[in-house]
């Protein structure tokens, strides 16, 4: 061994094992490099995986944003449509409701169901302030 490296060295222990001589000054400095270096490579990981997952984020959204404008547009054209979809309400609704309970519920909720369609599409009239007109007057 070179007169370098045994200065480095602690005298032997008990086992006749040399130990290094670090100041810790040293281990610091590398303790921080090497702290350093793992937080490097932990930003550079979560960068790329944040960056992936925005970019997929965003395509998702333009694409969930061109689906929502296709439904309103064909939501406002409920009208021209509107037997087919009350009739496919209550055939749809009366049948499962029909499967799991009985033909008459199936028949009563079918027809429930083919109402509240009719007035989704169709409105419901406003009967609060009308019926007043028409109820026998107290004179």
């Amino acid at each position: 061994m070179s007169k370098e490296a045994e200065s480095k060295l602690s005298p032997s222990t008990e086992s006749g094992v040399q130990i290094p001589n670090i100041s810790l000054k040293t281990s610091i400095k590398t303790f921080v490099d090497v702290t350093n270096s793992t937080l490097a490579t932990f930003e550079q990981a979560t960068n790329e995986t944040s960056t992936a997952f925005a970019s997929r984020l965003m395509s998702f959204g333009r694409q969930a944003r061109l689906f929502a404008t296709k439904t309103m547009s064909v939501y406002d054209q409920r009208g021209s449509y509107g037997p087919q979809v009350v009739a496919g309400t209550a055939l749809l609704v009366g049948s499962a409701f029909a499967l799991r309970r009985g033909k008459f519920v199936g028949g009563v909720t079918g027809g429930l169901a083919g109402a509240a369609a009719y007035g989704n599409v169709y409105g419901f009239q406003d009967y609060s302030t009308t019926w007043r007109k028409y109820a026998p007057k107290n004179e």
